[in-house]
């Protein structure tokens, strides 16, 4: 018993490696994997720079061939943005690989330039390969006069280099000459304020004998002096003495 599981084992064991050098020379004779003519993946060279893709190529058995230059928002310049065969395509030893170079973006994004001085926001423009085809001017009560109120189109918008853009610029407001309105009754003192483009403002009553009743005594600011379109004119108003 003991000779005929010897005998069995030694006839599975010569099977095996017999079976086994019949699939290594298989393998090596007649599967051509590592040898000059047989198949290579495609390595991903998106991203690389022309000299590092080349190595890269090399290295793998293939040729590299650059096929131009493209805009690309999504690679810096001189990067590889795209290539043909694709990335994990399998294709022969000594097979080529067309790639296209980024030239970088023409789309830059309009910056903020509201408070800025013109020659700032010039600057600025210029650099971003923009330049500033119209001035508009308008009045604003809060931003400084010759300072920028915003660009049309609008900041954070998206525009090509070479561009032109129009800037608004502040004029500040208006300083006009205050009305006299002393010796006016009040109702009238106030439709003549406002028709010069100023508001009233505070009104007081103060007591006096010479003066008729609602009858405006004092301003403030005074007539003939200039102030900002829109802004307040106190009045003080004559009144009598409660009995």
């Amino acid at each position: 018993m003991y000779y005929n599981g010897a005998k069995i084992f030694l006839v599975s064991f010569l099977v095996s490696l017999i079976t086994s050098i019949i699939v290594c020379i298989v393998f090596l004779f007649l599967i051509p994997v590592g040898k000059s003519g047989g198949d290579v993946v495609i390595p991903d060279l998106t991203g690389s720079t022309p000299e590092q893709a080349r190595v890269i190529a090399e290295n793998r058995g293939l040729l590299l061939v650059v096929g131009g230059e493209e805009e690309s928002e999504k690679f810096a310049d001189n990067q590889i943005c795209r290539q043909a065969p694709l990335p994990g395509s399998i294709v022969r030893s000594k097979s080529s690989i067309t790639v296209f170079i980024s030239k970088g973006s023409s789309n830059v994004i309009i910056p903020e330039l509201k408070g800025m001085g013109l020659s700032e926001a010039t600057m600025r423009l210029n650099e971003l390969g923009l330049h500033i085809s119209d001035i508009k001017t308008e009045e604003h009560a809060t931003i400084e006069k010759d300072k920028i109120i915003s660009t049309m189109p609008p900041s954070g918008s998206r525009a090509k280099k070479g561009d032109a853009i129009t800037i608004v610029l502040s004029g500040g407001l208006e300083m006009i000459e205050v009305p006299r309105v002393i010796g006016r009754a009040l109702s009238t003192a106030k439709r003549i304020i406002e028709e010069r483009g100023f508001s009233v403002g505070s009104i007081s009553y103060e007591v006096s004998t010479e003066i008729d009743v609602g009858i405006v005594m004092v301003q403030s600011p005074r007539s003939g002096t200039k102030a900002k379109k829109g802004s307040k004119v106190d009045l003080t108003v004559a009144t009598v003495l409660n009995q």
